[in-house]
């Protein structure tokens, strides 16, 4: 992928069980396993009514640089882009070379 079109900054997060409150309740807290330059792409939009409340879900296509052995990210990962928080859906290496991935986010607004 050529430089200019990973043109947003990304930080990925992962959520992670620090500790348990005195519930018994573990609290999570989300912990930055790095940050990219990628090209983020939408692929389409629509509303879903749940909970008899409607939501819009917008879904991306995330392109970035495979980073190696820096972190290795996961479904549960989330990715901040702005004000922007992405949930991951999926993870691929298309061509199996570890030179980039592809990620498949949504966002669900309210």
């Amino acid at each position: 992928m050529r430089a200019g079109h990973r043109r947003s900054r990304v930080t990925f997060y992962r959520p992670t069980v620090g500790s348990q409150n005195s519930s018994g309740e573990d609290v999570v807290s989300n912990v930055s396993l790095g940050s990219a330059w990628v090209a983020i792409r939408a692929m389409d939009g629509r509303e879903l009514e749940r909970a008899q409340q409607l939501q819009a879900e917008a879904r991306f296509r995330v392109e970035m640089e495979h980073p190696l052995a820096d972190y290795t990210l996961q479904r549960k990962d989330t990715i901040t882009w702005g004000s922007r928080t992405l949930d991951i859906l999926d993870v691929e290496d298309p061509d199996q070379r570890r030179r980039k991935q592809v990620i498949l986010a949504k966002e669900l607004t309210e």
